[in-house]
């Protein structure tokens, strides 16, 4: 909320709408000396809050901003130019880890950023909500975000909204993300959630063939991490070959190295490297998992806050 009114311009009309389910931060209390709207609505998900946030808003565009969030000096400058294109209705770029960020938040952003042959502005799939910008009209069109997901609501708002307007990702609109996973185990904690949540979401809507690499790549994972396990058991046990593990290995960690190459185009310490195919690993062995979870669907509660600034 500072770093947004700190890189407002005087010449630029804003809100900000604070819409709280029951934290215990503090949050209610920054809002209130900071004047702005503050919206006490407990026991509701992420989805939820956002939607009431945008119906309490009276400006032409929506900025979905997390509470934990905070935008770089030229954000509102960055913004402007995509403010005044009738042609695109949602905008935005993933949130970056803070400067002092752990290997696993600098890994996971390397992992998740979007990238197009170096290009500052570009179309992409989706973008997350930490970030997101959105034209108000086309916004209440669609809907606004599913308020029975959980988590992946982001995703599923982008791909209505692509349907009707390109989605765009501009890298010059900087926000930084300060509660990423900070551990490898609060990472892996947090893509067991997520990928049961996308589970629900695919079964909600619909499998669409550009969907089904999140399904499968993760079940084939855990099965050449299984065969890789089952031929190291055989080589230590019996006098089964080395051939079998070693293969496995192989297989399952190459296409890990290339894609970390891949996310990254531009040259990186080989640490950084390694740190991002270990992630890579994590990620996919718990996306596997949770396609097997019996997580019931219950709405989360406690400390979610949407922050959102209305221009």
């Amino acid at each position: 909320m500072y770093s947004i009114k700190s890189a407002a311009p005087a010449s630029v009309l804003y809100e900000i709408i604070v819409v709280d389910n029951g934290s215990t931060d503090g949050s209610q209390t920054v809002a209130r000396d900071n004047s702005a709207i503050l919206l006490e609505i407990p026991d509701v998900n992420v989805g939820e809050l956002r939607n009431i946030g945008a119906e309490h808003a009276s400006g032409d565009f929506l900025a979905f901003i997390d509470a934990d969030c905070t935008v770089e000096p030229d954000w509102f400058e960055a913004i402007a130019p995509y403010m005044a294109d009738k042609q695109i209705v949602c905008f935005g770029s993933p949130p970056k880890p803070p400067a002092n960020g752990t290997w696993v938040q600098q890994c996971w952003y390397q992992i998740r950023k979007k990238t197009c042959y170096q290009r500052k502005a570009f179309e992409v799939e989706w973008l997350e909500s930490m970030n997101l910008l959105c034209e108000r009209e086309a916004f209440l069109n669609i809907g606004g975000f599913d308020q029975t997901m959980i988590t992946c609501e982001d995703y599923d708002l982008c791909m209505r909204i692509a349907e009707i307007q390109p989605v765009f990702c501009d890298l010059r609109i900087v926000a930084i993300h300060h509660g990423e996973a900070r551990t490898v185990s609060e990472f892996y904690g947090k893509e067991r959630w997520r990928g049961v949540s996308n589970l629900h979401s695919l079964k909600k809507h619909g499998f669409d063939r550009s969907e089904i690499p999140s399904v499968a790549v993760p079940l084939i994972h855990l099965l050449i991490c299984l065969l890789v396990l089952i031929g190291l058991v055989s080589v230590l046990f019996s006098s089964a070959p080395p051939l079998l593990p070693i293969s496995g290995v192989l297989i399952w960690q190459v296409p890990l190295l290339i894609l970390s190459f891949k996310k990254n185009g531009s040259p990186l310490p080989l640490t950084r490297i390694f740190g991002i195919v270990a992630l890579l690993n994590v990620y996919f062995f718990a996306r596997g998992l949770s396609l097997f979870s019996t997580a019931s669907w219950k709405k989360s509660t406690g400390d979610n806050v949407a922050s959102l600034v209305f221009i």
